[in-house]
């Protein structure tokens, strides 16, 4: 309500990850550098840490945009599991299949084997744990015992840690030491400092739309002091103090103002009590905002949600943890070369276009499967069994990655993913613009801004071969080497193979490289699911496809 007073567009301080307020300090980047040079190296534990709210998971986002195309990854977003648990979500994540009831030798040797098959295609394996505080000690020396599958030249899986500093404590402690010596790399991010505070504060004031100098030096220094610099602390009491001021009916933000709001974010005890007049605007607010709620309900997405951080918890100033003498001068060299957009102002591409924050998607995950079934010509008739259960069912499989745009424009299918702590599911990418559905209602939104939004994780259905079990190899044979012969046959102009029990040959994995090779996937003539989704394409099946343009 406050916008127009101050000549805003839109609200400046919001808590909610979007991406065109995204501000990096020098610390941040130094910090991403680390992950990077984590990414790079030849495996076992990178650690970066730091205070709720200043800005692990804006990294580890921006991260996964810079990761390059030889690596996979997995990403474990709730590290409240067991060791088994943990095995198996990484498998998941990475599209290692395992027998149901698995122990953890099956599951170990399962993704050992998938680790010494891509390092010998020259790709990397990388596993991220948000929230890495929460581990058991059971589950770090599993992930220790992990880092010991290895070739002669170089271990075969990078860990990649991140948590607050109640993680620091944990590694400290003597049963984990051997994990503790094993870490290549660490990194604590800091809260910002004065002088970035001030600039944090113009920069989101600046893209919501004013130069004015809204807040005095004064009412920074007190934002600063409360805050230690923590950034979602500086948004709430920023939101509040514009709020009251705008109560007040003045122009500029006071020292004064900061604490009273301080006081009511907060719940310090500051002497600060609600005026008549802010008690009025604090009411006209809350009915805006019931209002507001009735229409565009809020979304709880459990799986797609990191761990909701307490914002009351009081600053604590820890010390900088330098990185490893062996690692600060390649540090030093990627951080020069980090790219720089993530601190511009990126505009619209097209003023037709919604903004990230505004798309509506659904509560419940079953809802944006529905609408993923309908994409396919299909009902999503029982909705109380699993989606992927009843696309099995019916011919279809369901597929989860964590990767980015790039690689749903190469598979060329709709995808459902999270987004704003909702489900919707990606119909179209077009000309650098991506369709959101939710239901009857559609969104367009600038690719760039949805690549910075979005966490990566994707779920997609795609048709499977007669007796699909597991990745084609040499060797193998079935119904599904005989389809997989035919359909290259298809592509190759040649008759169709009509002789059953076709032996998976070099012949045959030359031709899967070859196929490879020409939509972009990496030519390891192992056929897995990547693979067999560019296959659907020359079948003839009726599968929707993105309608991908220049983009």
């Amino acid at each position: 309500m406050y916008y127009e007073y101050f000549g805003l567009k839109e609200a400046p301080f919001s808590i909610a990850p979007n991406p065109r307020y995204l501000y990096m300090s020098e610390r941040h980047r130094e910090a991403l550098a680390h992950l990077m040079y984590g990414i790079n190296s030849d495996g076992g534990f990178i650690l970066l840490t730091g205070e709720v709210g200043t800005g692990k998971t804006t990294i580890c986002r921006c991260l996964l945009e810079q990761i390059p195309q030889d690596v996979h990854i997995a990403f474990v977003l709730n590290p409240k599991l067991d060791p088994v648990e943990l095995l198996a979500t990484a498998c998941d994540d990475l599209g290692i299949s395992y027998p149901a009831g698995a122990s953890i030798k099956t599951m170990v040797d399962r993704l050992n084997e998938f680790l010494l098959a891509a390092h010998q295609e020259g790709r990397r394996t990388v596993l991220i744990i948000d929230e890495a505080q929460n581990l058991s000690i059971d589950v770090l020396e599993q992930l220790r015992l992990l880092t010991n599958l290895e070739t002669n030249e170089r271990k075969l899986l990078q860990i990649i840690l991140l948590g607050q500093p109640e993680l620091l404590t944990l590694l400290a402690q003597n049963e984990l030491r051997q994990l503790s010596q094993r870490v290549t790399a660490r990194f604590h991010l800091d809260a910002l400092n004065r002088g970035e505070v001030h600039e944090y504060i113009k920069h989101r004031l600046t893209i919501a739309g004013t130069r004015r100098r809204v807040f005095s030096a004064a009412a920074i220094n007190r934002i600063f002091k409360i805050s230690g610099g923590i950034p979602r602390v500086v948004n709430l009491i920023c939101d509040r103090a514009l709020l009251g001021t705008y109560a007040e009916n003045k122009l500029q933000v006071s020292s004064r103002v900061v604490s009273r709001a301080a006081d009511e974010v907060l719940g310090q005890n500051r002497g600060f009590h609600a005026t008549p007049v802010y008690a009025a605007a604090a009411v006209l607010i809350l009915a805006t905002l019931a209002l507001f709620t009735f229409y565009f309900p809020s979304a709880e997405i459990a799986e797609f949600n990191t761990k909701s951080d307490e914002l009351t918890q009081p600053p604590e100033k820890k010390q900088r943890l330098a990185a490893e003498p062996d690692t600060q001068l390649v540090v030093e060299t990627i951080t020069a070369n980090i790219s720089p957009v993530v601190n511009e102002i990126r505009p619209d591409s097209s003023r037709y276009l919604d903004r990230v924050e505004d798309v509506v998607g659904h509560r419940d995950a079953k809802l944006a499967f529905a609408d993923l079934f309908t994409l396919w010509g299909l009902a999503f008739e029982d909705q109380t069994i699993h989606p992927c259960n009843q696309a099995s069912s019916i011919g279809l499989k369901c597929f989860s990655n964590l990767s980015g745009l790039k690689e749903i424009k190469n598979l060329n299918r709709p995808v459902v993913i999270g987004l704003n702590h909702q489900w919707v599911t990606l119909s179209q990418f077009n000309e650098g613009v991506v369709t959101l559905i939710s239901g009857y209602r559609e969104f367009q939104v600038s690719a760039q801004e949805l690549a910075f939004a979005w966490n990566g994780k994707y779920t997609l259905f795609w048709r499977m071969p007669p007796d699909y079990k597991r990745p084609l190899t040499l060797g193998d044979q079935g119904a599904s080497v005989d389809w997989l012969a035919s359909q290259l046959a298809v592509l190759d102009s040649m008759p169709p193979v009509t002789v059953p029990e076709y032996n998976f040959d070099l012949r045959l994995e030359n031709r899967v490289k070859r196929f490879q090779q020409s939509v972009g996937l990496t030519p390891n003539g192992a056929v897995g699911v990547k693979t067999w989704i560019h296959l659907n394409n020359i079948q003839g099946l009726d599968i929707p496809l993105l309608n991908i343009g220049d983009g």
